[in-house]
């Protein structure tokens, strides 16, 4: 009773004096007005949900006027709120030829000024005015097939499609659509032209790909209205646009019939392209429409014709084409089309001949990356087309191009990640064979990527071969538990991780490394490294007709892009990066040389190597943010393949600022608590390191570390009782900070003992009975003081 009424807050909101800049103003702030708008549209819609009696016809002005026709999610909550409307008996039937954003404000207030017997209509050539013709290009091209023209009751969601990456930039076909077919009926005068010019018929005709049957439906009405309008209107292109609408029709022998969106496309490129005579593709379309009777709707209309053409223009033909196939595969349909004509073989096989120009290389790659977004084009891609090897070819190219490296890394990107899906979630592999494919493909690319490629693509490369060890691991792991034989479990050469460490120093501006790894070059004479060296100080040789100022100009604009580097790239690029090193293990080769000194010289180009990367992996946990997960699986890294190695740990250990980072490292993992206290696995294991490495520089003092350490603390690490594991890893904190800061004696740690000991002995406190004493959270680390005092008192007399 006390609750201010729903129609009550809807006058609150719509009276106050920031409603109209609110909701007609944001488009010119988006940045200052989008959230606040969001906001209140939220609640008017919540508003006119709940409460139908506040809708009324007069705020139809308001509610046009702020819609933009969009797919944003602004425009969306608009659009349901004016089919609320609708629910509720408050119609549109007065605004019948629909007008949005400000030209819908200014008819609005025209029509209050005028009033309705001077008031007309906003005319068909009005409403298409506001449609943009690029911007109605491009909804075709990402038409949204999944959108629904009447919204579930069960669904109040806003329409999301992953494949949409600007929503605010794409007409609304479910607007469009009712639109259209408001425009086009028996009684009004319909401008054929401009409905074709301005890509209204070919967003009507790309509507026939939806999957929903109701837009297919509404799309086949507009179109025979249309074509009715059409066969009565004069202009040039009349007959050639009948035509076309005559092949679509007799190629459709079913009821909404679903068209693919590669066939949509084509309709809808050829109609534009009816309007252009002065084009070569003009001509050539209608040639080959004249040819035909209906349209083959499992086929892609033309493409032999045009891409095996031998006109003088046949360039233009072919680009016609690769625009069409790069713009249309967006589904597995799309893709089971041209597979159908072996289109994809065409394309690899033409990539190699040598009449494949630089512009017609990137229009493949293009068609291939969109192809290996479908999963079933992805799995057919790798299996039946071999198209991992395919890659591999081209990189071991003679004459490699290297504009082509970020092509090709996107399209791996892509191509393993739609085969990966959902495999890791649920505990399954890919076979070992396929995977092993694509490393070997990544470990040949990472001899090319020391050339100039931005921090965007350094990052997919490193996020594809991070993913593929870390699966790689998994598989093994897997197989190895079925009892499977597993062979060639190593991976990565010390060779290619100095590499991808190179890489880094450069995007990562790191110039110490860069000089640690120039030494280290020299020094065990790393041919790989040299020659990436040699090359980027190679003088670049002056070309015809370019004068030295002009040249040196241009180099610098490259040093200048190279060195311009997102910070959110460098953060991804460090993560993935540490990632593979944690899965690299050194590998000492077995192979016996001619003489002692060259077995030498290449175990110690593996520990120099070995060092390296340890130390910046140890640098880049300190410096960056990382997840328990990651600090647990570069641990058992340190554990199991590096501790092993006691050259490489000493000549780890004989460096004070590595010894200084693990420290921090160690500081940092044992610091960080979660909701039950202090990080178990981590820190446990963190701490066994610290006492192998204690171990390993003699600091420990043998007869308290075989006593205590060993007898009492190290089992309570592997004690499931939390509290007594957490009691055991705060005092070795003490003690391994005493001895690896090279105190002779842990004295921090036995002051703790001692005093904890003492402070709680067996005397009831002042005032307090024996029994009145309870359990205390605290005496897990009391019963482990008392412990430790004990032995030291029995066996050190302190």
């Amino acid at each position: 009773q006390h609750l201010i009424p729903l129609p009550m807050i809807h006058v609150m909101v719509t009276n106050h004096s920031l409603f109209l800049p609110t909701m007609l103003g944001a488009r010119e702030d988006p940045d200052e007005n989008a959230k606040a708008r969001d906001a209140l549209l939220d609640v008017i819609l919540g508003l006119v949900r709940h409460c139908p009696s506040v809708c009324n016809s007069s705020h139809f002005g308001v509610l046009l006027g702020a819609y933009g026709a969009t797919l944003s999610d602004t425009d969306q909550k608009l659009m349901m709120i004016l089919q609320s409307y609708e629910k509720n008996n408050i119609s549109l039937a007065e605004f019948r030829l629909l007008l949005w954003g400000p030209a819908a404000v200014e008819h609005h207030k025209i029509r209050k000024s005028l009033g309705k017997t001077l008031w007309q209509q906003p005319s068909m050539e009005d409403i298409l005015t506001l449609l943009d013709r690029e911007k109605m290009f491009q909804t075709i091209i990402n038409f949204p097939q999944h959108r629904r023209i009447l919204p579930e009751d069960a669904k109040e969601l806003t329409f999301k499609e992953h494949s949409i990456k600007e929503p605010q930039n794409l007409y609304d076909p479910c607007f469009l659509l009712p639109l259209f077919s408001g425009l086009i009926t028996s009684e009004t005068v319909v401008d054929c032209y401009k409905f074709v010019d301005v890509n209204a018929l070919g967003l009507t005709v790309a509507a026939l790909s939806s999957y929903d049957p109701k837009v297919r439906a509404a799309a086949y009405h507009i179109l025979g209205n249309f074509y009715t309008h059409l066969e009565a209107a004069r202009f040039k292109e009349k007959r050639q646009l009948l035509y076309l609408l005559d092949v679509v029709k007799n190629g459709i022998r079913q009821l909404n019939t679903r068209l693919t969106f590669c066939l949509a496309l084509y309709i809808a490129k050829v109609a534009q392209q009816m309007l252009k005579p002065e084009e070569h593709m003009y001509m050539k379309i209608n040639n080959f429409l004249l040819t035909y009777q209906y349209l083959d709707l499992k086929k892609v209309p033309g493409f032999f014709k045009f891409f095996y053409s031998f006109d003088m223009e046949h360039k233009t033909e072919r680009e016609w084409l690769f625009e069409l196939l790069s713009n249309s595969l967006k589904d597995k349909h799309c893709y089971e089309l041209c597979d159908h004509q072996k289109i994809i073989h065409v394309l690899l096989v033409f990539f190699n001949s040598p009449l494949c120009d630089e512009t017609a290389e990137e229009h493949i790659i293009q068609i291939l990356l969109h192809a290996a977004r479908i999963t079933k084009a992805a799995y057919q891609l790798t299996r039946d087309h071999n198209l991992l090897t395919w890659i591999l070819h081209i990189l071991q190219r003679r004459v490699f191009e290297k504009r082509l490296i970020p092509d090709l890394i996107s399209l791996l990107h892509t191509l393993w990640f739609t085969n990966l899906g959902n495999k890791e979630k649920t505990k399954r592999f890919m076979p070992l064979p396929l995977i092993n494919e694509f490393l070997y493909v990544l470990t040949v690319l990472i001899r090319h990527i020391w050339i100039k490629i931005d921090a965007s693509t350094f990052t997919e490369f490193l996020q594809i071969l991070s993913s593929v060890l870390h699966h790689r691991s998994g598989a093994f792991d897997d197989y190895k538990e079925m009892g499977w034989i597993t062979i060639n479990e190593s991976i990565l050469s010390h060779t290619e991780a100095l590499l991808l460490l190179h890489k880094w120093s450069i995007v990562g501006r790191e110039s110490h490394l860069q000089e640690a790894l120039q030494t280290l070059a020299h020094k065990y004479n790393v041919k790989e490294l040299l020659k990436i060296f040699k090359e980027r100080n190679r003088p670049k040789a002056l070309g015809w007709g370019v004068s030295r100022h002009s040249r040196r100009k241009r180099v610098d604009e490259q040093e200048d892009m190279e060195s311009e580097v997102e910070v959110s790239f460098l953060e991804e690029c460090k993560t993935s990066l540490r990632s593979i090193f944690t899965n690299w293990d050194a590998v000492f080769p077995d192979k016996t040389f001619d003489s002692p000194e060259s077995q030498v010289e290449v175990d110690s180009a593996v520990k120099a190597s070995t060092c390296v990367m340890v130390k910046w992996v140890i640098k880049s946990g300190i410096e960056s943010p990382i997840s328990e997960s990651q600090s647990f699986t570069l641990l058992r890294w340190l554990q199991r393949n590096i501790l092993p190695f006691n050259a490489v740990t000493e000549e780890l250990l004989k460096d004070s600022a590595f010894r200084h980072h693990l420290l921090q490292f160690y500081s940092r993992v044992t610091n960080e608590v979660d909701e039950d206290g202090l990080r178990g696995d981590p820190s446990c294991l963190f701490t066994t390191i610290m006492l192998q490495l204690l171990e390993v520089q003699g600091l420990v003092d043998n007869d308290m570390y075989k006593s205590v350490i060993k007898s009492v603390c190290l089992p309570a690490l592997k004690d499931h009782d939390h509290e007594r594991k957490a009691a055991t890893l705060f005092l070795l904190s003490d003690y391994l900070w005493d001895l690896w800061l090279g105190v002779q004696e842990p004295r921090l740690f036995l002051t703790h003992v001692k005093l904890i000991a003492k402070a709680f002995e067996e005397t009831p406190r002042f005032g307090e009975s024996p029994k009145a004493k309870q359990k205390k959270p605290n005496d897990a680390i009391v019963a482990l003081c008392k412990d430790i005092h004990s032995l030291i008192g029995e066996k050190l007399h302190i």
